[in-house]
């Protein structure tokens, strides 16, 4: 419970803040706008796969505050060491959600906020009797993205989610400078929990990597589960504005 109410807590202020800085009068939407995001990516450690994908539609331009409605679907598989059972847990999950929300934009900066309706369903095998998630569930999501550019060749990234099933979520901050004018590199951590399992991530980054009509990103690593178990990570993802 206190981990829950300091990730709202730290999601809120953040988000709160950077919306109080990004407030400026938005500049009308240009023909060059788009309103549609597609992503999608993959993250893969030793012991688990995990891919995800969605969209994000802003009415106004994707550049523009305003309105903001984001999909976002997810699942993989993982295995754990249960301490119940004394023995390595295989578990599968699949996650969707719908969240609409709001854009801020500013100079530099860029603040999205998001809530809605989310549905996560866990299968184990075999059965652990001490995990926290096994089944279907429905529960609300909070979500905030947070992108600071102070400097063309400099910026910042804030990412928070919290559910109100597990609770599950995650937190990553990620700094960069820019690198052959074409991308940014830095170092990235992340902290990821589901239920009773944690694992802690930390690496390094590349973001914004245009290549044609797409933007990919990567991140990789080390991370070191509740559990106990630490590994290499992998983290590939890619965008499209339509």
């Amino acid at each position: 419970m206190f981990r829950l109410k300091r990730v709202i807590a730290t999601a809120i202020a953040v988000a709160m803040g950077a919306v109080c800085i990004a407030v400026d009068p938005a500049e009308a939407v240009g023909p060059n706008d788009p309103s549609f995001l597609f992503f999608g990516g993959t993250d893969l450690w030793r012991y688990g796969a995990f891919l995800y994908g969605g969209a994000v539609w802003s009415p106004a331009g994707l550049d523009t505050s305003g309105f903001i409605f984001k999909t976002l679907l997810s699942g993989g598989g993982y295995t754990y060491r249960s301490g119940a059972l004394n023995a390595d847990v295989k578990g599968t999950t699949m996650s969707a959600a719908v969240l609409p929300g709001w854009k801020f934009t500013g100079t530099g900066l860029i603040v999205s906020v998001y809530a809605g309706p989310v549905v996560q369903n866990y299968r184990l095998r075999p059965n652990d009797p001490g995990a926290h998630l096994h089944g279907l569930y429905v529960g609300g999501q909070f979500a905030t993205e947070v992108w600071y550019q102070p400097t063309p060749s400099t910026m910042a990234v804030f990412n928070g989610t919290i559910s109100s099933i597990g609770p599950t979520g995650s937190l990553r901050v990620a700094a960069g400078v820019r690198f052959l004018d074409r991308m940014f590199v830095g170092p990235e951590n992340q902290e990821i929990w589901c239920g009773n399992f944690a694992e802690y991530q930390l690496g390094a980054h590349i973001t914004a990597l245009r290549i044609d009509a797409f933007e990919w990103s990567a991140g990789s690593g080390f991370a070191l589960t509740s559990d106990h178990r630490i590994g290499p990570y992998l983290r590939v993802g890619f965008a499209a504005r339509y």
